[in-house]
């Protein structure tokens, strides 16, 4: 059984949550805003699949942020479990 070192795991945690901020910020805006298509750039099936595709994305977006928020989450109570 390997002890790890709480020092080491600190700063690990630390910069995971450093490295994570940046990432939730931008998946927050852009799954709250997201990117649209322009409707007037499809037609027919076109305008269908660009409808399903933004509709994919759009729920991608969610899942992904939802995904960062939870790690972050984890990460903050990692931190407190170490005493960060």
């Amino acid at each position: 059984m390997t002890t790890l070192d709480p020092g080491a795991l600190r700063a690990a945690l630390e910069r995971q949550q450093s490295e994570l901020a940046p990432v939730g910020r931008v998946l927050a805006a852009v799954a709250t805003f997201p990117p649209r298509l322009r409707p007037e750039d499809w037609r027919g099936e076109a305008a269908n699949a660009a409808e399903r595709l933004e509709e994919q994305l759009h729920h991608q977006l969610r899942a992904a942020d939802s995904a960062v928020e939870a790690a972050e989450h984890a990460t903050r109570a990692a931190l407190l479990e170490v005493g960060g």
